[in-house]
């Protein structure tokens, strides 16, 4: 599997929009291999009790995620909201921009450093083919001093790679930038 070079991400960006809702700056000024993206949301989990459970003789196990609240949302060209996170706190947030993932890219989103030099953790997983909608990430504090991050500030860049041979297109529940869930089957 090999990286696709900016020049070919921002050609589809362009033709295939490949991700849209990208600010100005990530188009005109793009460097590296990647695209930033920037902090749209910020969910709160407001209650637990989330569960995986195996895939048994019955079928596939079931799940049930943790119930958030909305907190704050990018308002383009207005000015943003800012969180302030102190240390431990966790929050679930989700990318600005929305991703349309075509069978042949396998996306990786990796924290920018600017985030872990504050103290920050962005926990990240790779995208899988076919998904398309906001990316979801866990963010919490890891240092003794609390954060300030605002709404809209770029988070991590994306990274495609290329796949070789044949991929399954993503068909999971959270297909459309889906936060938290009730109980359901897995897929």
């Amino acid at each position: 599997m090999s990286v696709i070079g900016i020049h070919e991400v921002v050609r589809r960006i362009k033709e295939d929009n490949l991700i849209t809702g990208l600010a100005g700056r990530d188009l005109s000024n793009p460097e590296g291999t990647g695209i930033d993206l920037r902090l749209g949301a910020v969910h709160k989990m407001t209650e637990g009790g989330a569960y995986i459970e195996a895939d048994g003789p019955a079928g596939l196990g079931k799940r049930s995620g943790v119930k958030t609240e909305e907190l704050y949302r990018l308002k383009e060209g207005e000015v943003q909201d800012e969180l302030i996170i102190e240390p431990g706190e966790y929050y679930l947030v989700q990318t600005a921009e929305t991703v349309h993932t075509p069978l042949d890219l396998m996306p990786m989103a990796y924290p920018r450093s600017s985030l872990f030099r504050a103290g920050l953790l962005l926990l990240a997983t790779k995208t899988d083919p076919g998904y398309e909608g906001q990316l979801t990430f866990g963010l919490t504090n890891l240092s003794s001093f609390p954060v300030k991050l605002q709404l809209g500030a770029r988070i991590c860049n994306i990274v495609f790679h290329k796949i070789e041979g044949d991929a399954i297109g993503y068909r999971g529940q959270h297909q459309g930038g889906r936060v938290s869930h009730g109980e359901e089957t897995q897929v």
